[in-house]
Order: structure tokens, then C-alpha cells, then sequence
């Protein structure tokens, strides 16, 4: 049987992988652009950088545009207060920032290691995306917490994106 599937276009290996049943690795095929991860990391520590310093960073385009907080509303000033040791203060100001900045080690090492320890490393990180579809499950947890902050910790929430409740 011919796992190909014809789209209007023409055949498409992506509906053919979808209709195998194979999930796609997201993280992963970020980690595989050795360019891509390097651009991603160094964006990451230049606005990790400025709020250490206290200085504006990159400005939410849902918070901008909307007014309203975005899921990773604090997860910048999270993640430093993790790295200066803070976990109170950071857990309090979004549960996220240990993954965070997980995920940014991970993206770091990507780009600066070399083929040999590259490549086994984004294997793994696949081999367990798609074992555990954890992307998708840290993708849904984010957005329900987001959804939990905004129903039981509004005033919160609002504060700490700078807006008045």
C-alpha cells in the first residue's frame, strides 16, 4: 500500500506521515538548524540580560496590541529570579521559567556543541517528543495556566504585566 496521500496540489509527505500515525517533533526540528537554534539562544539571553538589568526587553505583542497578558506574562523575570536563586519569587511570578530555561540549555548546547554530540543529543530530544508528545503537553499546560492565572489570579497577573487591575 502506498503511504503517499494526493493532495489537490499533488502528493504530500506530510499527510502521509500524519495518516501513518507518526507524530512530529517540534523542539527537535528546531534543534536540527544549527543557525536557527544559535539565533534563538542569542535572542533568549539578550532579553534574559535585560530584565536582569531591569531595562524594557521585548514588548508582548498580545499585551501591546490587546491588553492582554500573554501566557509567558513574567516568565522573563521569572526565569532571572531562578537564576539568581530566587525559586519563590520565581515560581510566584510563573510556574514555567525551570522549563525555560531547561529548554534554553538544551537550544544553547544545539547550537555550540559539536556533530558528535550534537546530533545524539537532538536524537534524544526527539526520541522523547515523540514518545511522550511532550511539546504538545507543555504547549497545553502553558495555556491552561495561563487560563488559571487569568480566572483565580487576575489582579496578579495584571500587575505583573504592568497593568492596573
Amino acid at each position: 500500500m502506498d503511504a503517499r496521500v494526493d493532495a489537490p496540489g499533488g502528493p504530500s509527505p506530510i499527510l502521509a506521515e500524519a495518516q501513518r500515525g507518526m507524530t512530529t517533533s517540534p523542539f527537535a526540528s528546531l534543534l536540527r538548524s544549527r543557525p536557527t537554534a544559535a539565533l534563538l539562544a542569542g535572542i533568549a539571553a539578550l532579553q534574559l540580560g535585560l530584565a536582569a538589568f531591569g531595562l524594557p526587553g521585548w514588548p508582548c505583542p498580545l499585551l501591546h496590541g490587546l491588553g492582554i497578558p500573554c501566557p509567558g506574562c513574567g516568565l522573563s523575570r521569572a526565569a532571572v529570579e531562578l537564576l539568581r536563586g530566587q525559586w519563590r519569587a520565581s515560581l510566584s511570578d510563573h510556574a514555567f521559567a525551570p522549563v525555560l530555561l531547561a529548554a534554553l540549555q538544551v537550544i544553547a548546547a544545539a547550537s555550540l556543541l559539536p556533530e558528535s554530540l550534537r546530533l545524539p543529543l537532538i536524537d534524544g530530544v526527539e526520541r522523547l517528543e515523540r514518545r511522550s508528545g511532550l511539546s504538545a503537553l507543555m504547549l497545553a499546560g502553558l495555556v491552561l495556566y495561563w487560563i488559571a492565572r487569568w480566572t483565580f489570579a487576575r489582579e496578579t497577573l495584571l500587575l505583573l504585566a504592568g497593568r492596573q487591575p
